[in-house]
C-alpha cells in the first residue's frame, strides 16, 4: 500500500495538472475581451438645446421654429446577435418642445445594421427608414459610430455622420479621467457639404429671389462633434454636437435655416454610461487571474510530482 504522503502528492499532481489545463483552455471558453454586452441597458444619448431652429411643415407649406429641441440617439441590440456580432437598431430623432406629440417631431430616422462587438465596425450595409411609409434605403456605414474599437488608441478614426451618410475623420484631442476611468476626446469637423451631391431625396428645393425669380436650392450640412470615448471598451459615453443645416444656392451661400442645434450629453448621463462601461469584461483582470491559475497549477504539479517520486519520504535508518 502506498504511503499517505505519496497518495497526497498524487492528488496534488492531479490538481496542478487540472489547473494548468484550465488556464491554457480558458481563452477558448471564456471571453476576456470587452465586447459590447448583448443586454446593454443604458443606450440612449440625449442632448437638449433651448434655442434650436428648424422648419415646421404644415398643410400650407413651411414656417420657421425657434425654441427648445431635444435630439436623441437610441440604440437597441436585437436578434440575430452572437458572440462576435450584434444587430443594432439606432433610432434618431429631433423633437420640438417637450410635449412628446408626433406633430412636434422635427426629424426621425431608424438605422439597422450588424456591428462587430469588439471593433465597432459595421459588418454590412444599414437599412435606413426616414419617412413613415417610405421605402427602405441601403446605406454603407463606413467607420465607427457609437462604439469605437476596444482599447481605443490616440489616433484619428473615421466616424459615421448620419446626415452625410458617410464617415468624417474624428481626431484625438485629449486624454481625461472621469469617474475614475480613462476617457479620450475626439473632435470631428464637417465643412459645409451639399447633400444633393451625396444622395437623392429631400435635398433640393426652390429658392425665391427678391426679384420674384426662382432658382434651384440645395441642402447643406455643417457640423462639429466631440466624442467622449471610454478607452477600455470603446463605448461613446458622451457627445457635444453643433449642427447647422441650411438651404443654399449652387455656390453654397445660405438662404434659409433647415436645422440648427447645439447640445451636449448631461453629466448624469455620462456618469451612467461610464458606470455601465465598468461592467464590461475586464481583459487585464482576466489575464492576471489566468496567469495566477497557471502559476498555481505549475507549483502544485511540481510539488506533487516530487512527492510522487518519493522526494518527501523519510529514509529508514539502517
Amino acid at each position: 500500500m502506498l504511503p499517505k504522503s505519496r497518495i497526497f502528492s498524487v492528488l496534488l499532481l492531479g490538481l496542478g495538472v487540472a489547473l494548468m489545463a484550465a488556464g491554457i483552455a480558458a481563452p477558448k471558453f471564456l471571453s476576456f475581451e470587452p465586447r459590447i454586452p448583448l443586454d446593454l441597458q443604458h443606450t440612449t444619448w440625449t442632448l437638449h438645446d433651448d434655442s434650436a431652429k428648424s422648419q415646421v411643415v404644415t398643410g400650407e407649406g413651411t414656417s420657421p421654429y425657434e425654441g427648445p429641441m431635444t435630439y436623441q440617439l437610441n440604440m437597441d441590440i436585437q436578434d440575430p446577435s452572437d458572440e462576435e456580432q450584434a444587430t443594432l437598431r439606432i433610432g434618431e430623432s429631433a423633437m420640438r418642445g417637450d410635449s412628446g406629440k408626433v406633430e412636434d417631431l422635427s426629424m426621425a430616422r431608424v438605422w439597422s445594421y450588424s456591428m462587430d462587438r469588439l471593433s465597432g465596425d459595421a459588418l454590412g450595409d444599414a437599412s435606413l427608414t426616414h419617412t413613415l411609409g417610405s421605402p427602405t434605403a441601403q446605406v454603407t456605414v463606413d467607420g465607427v459610430w457609437l462604439k469605437f474599437p476596444a482599447a481605443t488608441e490616440q489616433t484619428t478614426y473615421p466616424v459615421f455622420d448620419p446626415y452625410l451618410r458617410k464617415a468624417a475623420d474624428a481626431v484625438f484631442e485629449e486624454e481625461m479621467e472621469i469617474e475614475g476611468r480613462t476617457v479620450y476626446r475626439f473632435h470631428q469637423e464637417v465643412e459645409p457639404t451639399n447633400l444633393a451631391t451625396l444622395y437623392p431625396g429631400q435635398t433640393t428645393t426652390t429658392l425665391h429671389n427678391e426679384d420674384e425669380s426662382t432658382e434651384q436650392g440645395y441642402l447643406f450640412h455643417k457640423a462639429t462633434r466631440d466624442f467622449y470615448v471610454d478607452q477600455v471598451t470603446g463605448m461613446v459615453v458622451g457627445t457635444d454636437v453643433a449642427i447647422d443645416d441650411y438651404w443654399g444656392d449652387r455656390s453654397g451661400v445660405g438662404r434659409e435655416t433647415q436645422f440648427m442645434f447645439e447640445g451636449k450629453t448631461s453629466d448624469e448621463d455620462r456618469a451612467a454610461f461610464l458606470a455601465q462601461a465598468a461592467e464590461f469584461p475586464k481583459p487585464a483582470f482576466a489575464t492576471m487571474v489566468r496567469w495566477a491559475v497557471l502559476g498555481l497549477g505549475a507549483v502544485l504539479t511540481l510539488i506533487g510530482l516530487a512527492g510522487a517520486l518519493g522526494a518527501f519520504q523519510k529514509r529508514r535508518r539502517k
